[in-house]
């Protein structure tokens, strides 16, 4: 029965469209909330959707070859490119380049598919509207819903222009490439062929690998610490965070030595975090990791757009504190110790979200995906690994840059005596 309702499910969001194929992708990422049945389902959305006819793609592919290079398809590839994969907004095909012999991916647009996003957005901000209203007459909450749906909209309209997208490429591949290049630290970002790139065509480095996801344990625990550090760079460091992580955007290839290496794909929606926001997130994160809940309910919380700048948060410390602790760092970062966790304290969370005013920034939401998806993987190979923990290394090396070793001193043994005790 599981099995079957699983199925229809996934038919019913592909059939309703790129936009729910992508509600469907980032479900696809919470085993915390739905069955390993319909978990299995719903990740087949990220690389099982069906194609449109390759004659149509090829005819996108000659069109923006004749106006970009005024070239046709036989004079740029040695054959005519085979079809790899089909995705919710386009589809990939393989070839080599007759000029230079390299193997590449083209991503092809799908036909029709601007007119199709912006109905299916237009229906998602009408329903953002009416969630806003209503709970802005039975709760405190301060409405976000529609800001939320506009800035996902913005980014759904920035994905579908592919030289934006291979702007955000070169400049993660360059960034990461300074940061994750020495030993067994390194991350790939595939190159981008700019002289054959359009709006509705990306033409970049073939990568041969899998998804993390299926490799070996073995790997899996070798590269999860590195992943974890590559997440937690974009955010507190780069200044960019890629919004899509699903598990067909982190793929496990080998480096010229033939050790496995964390190649980071797919860069159309990239989110902003400015210069305020990733300093008070380290902060946040310093003072979770230390146990210093106070600072963090009454100063990060604020800084971060949770609450009200003027907000008296007497009265939720408490809850809060209870949820923070029990319900995150006591139950480590097994999903369903975490699960059982927050089910215990369900009703204080409930109360909480529906007596104050909180809200929840844009970006927040992409660091929980993204953590989550690493999170997820890294139990396979893993059962005991804790998110927390893996983050410390990292965020302790961004504070030391952020405080005075002074602070940093205090901080660190604020962190050491908090390990302390949850070992006893």
């Amino acid at each position: 029965m599981e099995i079957d309702l699983s199925q229809k499910l996934r038919a019913a969001l592909t059939n309703l469209g790129p936009t729910f194929i992508k509600v469907g992708q980032q479900l696809s990422i919470r085993p915390d909330l739905i069955s390993p049945t319909v978990l299995y389902e719903l990740q087949r959305l990220c690389d099982a959707v069906p194609p449109f006819d390759d004659k149509v793609a090829m005819k996108v592919l000659a069109q923006d070859l004749a106006s970009k290079k005024k070239a046709g398809i036989d004079s740029v590839f040695e054959e005519m490119p085979r079809l790899v994969a089909s995705a919710s907004l386009g589809q990939v095909y393989k070839a080599i380049t007759k000029e230079s012999k390299q193997q590449v991916a083209i991503k092809i647009q799908r036909p029709d598919i601007l007119e199709i996003v912006t109905l299916d957005l237009f229906l998602l901000l009408s329903y953002g509207k009416v969630v806003d209203k209503f709970c802005s007459l039975v709760t405190n909450q301060i409405p976000y819903h529609e800001a939320f749906l506009n800035g996902f909209a913005h980014g759904a309209f920035m994905e579908l222009n592919y030289r934006a997208e291979a702007a955000n490429q070169i400049y993660f591949r360059e960034e990461l490439h300074s940061r994750f290049n020495s030993g067994k630290k390194k991350v790939v970002v595939p190159r981008v062929h700019e002289q054959f790139t359009t709006n509705r065509v990306l033409v970049s480095e073939w990568i041969e690998g899998i998804p993390l996801a299926q490799a070996p344990e073995q790997q899996i625990r070798q590269l999860i610490p590195i992943g974890v550090e590559l997440f937690l760079c974009q955010l507190l460091d780069i200044g960019k965070f890629h919004s899509d992580p699903h598990p067909g955007n982190l793929y496990v290839t080998k480096s010229d030595d033939g050790t496995p290496t964390l190649c980071l794909l797919d860069f159309g929606l990239v989110a902003d975090v400015d210069e305020n926001a990733r300093n008070a997130m380290t902060r946040a994160i310093v003072n979770l990791l230390q146990g210093d809940y106070d600072t963090l309910i009454a100063h990060d919380a604020k800084h971060l757009g949770f609450l009200p700048h003027d907000m008296d948060v007497t009265e939720l410390k408490p809850v809060l504190k209870t949820i923070l602790k029990k319900g995150l760092l006591e139950a480590g970062s097994n999903l369903h110790d975490r699960k059982r966790s927050l089910m215990a304290i369900s009703n204080e969370l409930n109360e909480v979200f529906f007596k104050h005013p909180f809200s929840v920034p844009p970006f927040f939401a992409l660091v929980t995906r993204g953590l989550g998806l690493l999170e997820g993987i890294a139990l396979k190979g893993d059962p005991s690994f804790d998110i927390f923990q893996a983050s410390f290394p990292y965020a302790k090396r961004k504070a030391i840059d952020m405080f005075s070793v002074k602070d940093y001193t205090n901080i660190s043994r604020g962190m050491l005596a908090r390990h302390r005790t949850e070992s006893i």
